[in-house]
């Protein structure tokens, strides 16, 4: 078994390992799951719909029919080349069905898999790992560091850098979904053709998304007690296409950094220059809002909000279906906390 990361799928597609018969693709980032898949789909077989060079089967396909993932491994394309079998939600029935190819029985095609978070103990994650005719690629929702480091990695491939106050603007608005971000740079890598910098304006211009709010304008009125704003902003922001697990991620974010400037604050310095030599920086035009809230939020205060808010985070990902309504109430409660905070402090 051999494990890598997003960043090292491009090295094994570009010089696959032959012994290789199964990539498996899992994690909790769905949306970044299905882009690397598709990606390694049309590195194997120049297309993501060829029916003569990409098969497609999920876990209740062969359920009903295991043996045909064997027979697709050894098909032979008319035209030559590797074929791809691309499965979709891995689970039993696709370990039952792989155990040819695990064992080397089966071999010739690439097979990609892609499957959710996998505990420690499952059983498809564990054949896997204990396979060398395996890959395996684990995708969890990104911290900031590696979104950072992600940033200034692609950006450099296109030969550009990125001011950091522009590159801190560009993760609240985009978030840490790796997919999303991965969109959003290379529309604002093709924005700044010709630069060989990009700054706070192009941020601005490029990754606006169109909408009538940010997210940052959301995670601003939430924590200022805004709540009739909050609900607004929430719905305007559902509705011009931004995901609910997205806005929950970048007020828990806000909430972290709330903390950290508060600690600051509480440790003696003055908040001025707590918000001056703050890292990432603080865009400018925010920092009224956030010498704001850091005068409504003590330490404890911020410490409940951001587990609130973590704790909806992980629900709107368990049940997709309610993620909307769970971000909804999350963002609500928060608000309400910060009304409540202005209100003691008349």
């Amino acid at each position: 078994m051999t494990a890598i990361r997003p960043q090292g799928l491009e090295g094994f597609l570009r010089k696959p390992d032959p012994a290789v018969g199964i990539l498996l693709i899992y994690g909790d980032e769905y949306a970044a799951i299905r882009d690397l898949a598709a990606r390694a789909v049309k590195q194997v077989a120049g297309s993501l719909d060829d029916p003569f060079t990409v098969v497609r089967l999920d876990d209740g396909a062969l359920a009903s029919d295991p043996a045909r993932l064997a027979d697709e491994m050894q098909s032979i394309s008319m035209f030559g080349g590797r074929r791809a079998i691309w499965v979709r939600e891995a689970g039993d029935a696709f370990l039952r069905a792989a155990e040819p190819v695990l064992d080397g029985r089966a071999s010739g095609n690439l097979i990609i898999a892609e499957a959710g978070a996998l505990a420690k103990s499952s059983a498809l994650r564990n054949a896997l790992e204990q396979s060398p005719r395996a890959l395996i690629l684990p995708v969890y929702e990104a911290d900031d560091a590696d979104i950072s480091s992600m940033i200034e990695q692609t950006l450099s491939k296109a030969g550009l850098a990125i001011d950091p106050d522009a590159k801190f603007l560009l993760m609240e608005r985009v978030g840490t979904a790796r997919a999303l971000m991965q969109r959003e740079l290379e529309k604002l890598a093709l924005y700044a053709l010709g630069q060989d910098r990009i700054g706070l304006a192009d941020v601005e211009a490029s990754c606006s998304g169109g909408a009538e709010f940010e997210t940052g304008d959301l995670a601003d009125a939430m924590f200022a007690g805004e709540i009739e704003d909050s609900d607004r902003m929430f719905s305007v922001l559902i509705q011009s296409g931004v995901d609910a697990g997205r806005l929950l991620g970048a007020a828990h974010l806000h909430a972290l950094k709330l903390q950290d400037l508060r600690l600051a604050i509480d440790a003696g310095n003055r908040m001025e220059q707590v918000l001056r030599s703050a890292r990432p920086p603080i865009f400018f035009k925010r920092m009224p809002a956030f010498q704001l809230q850091l005068g409504l939020w003590p330490l404890a205060n911020l410490m409940q909000a951001s587990t609130t808010l973590a704790a909806a985070v992980t629900q709107a990902r368990l049940n997709a279906s309610l993620a909307e309504a769970i971000a909804n109430r999350a963002v609500l409660a928060v608000a309400r906390n910060a009304r409540a905070l202005a209100a003691d402090r008349r």
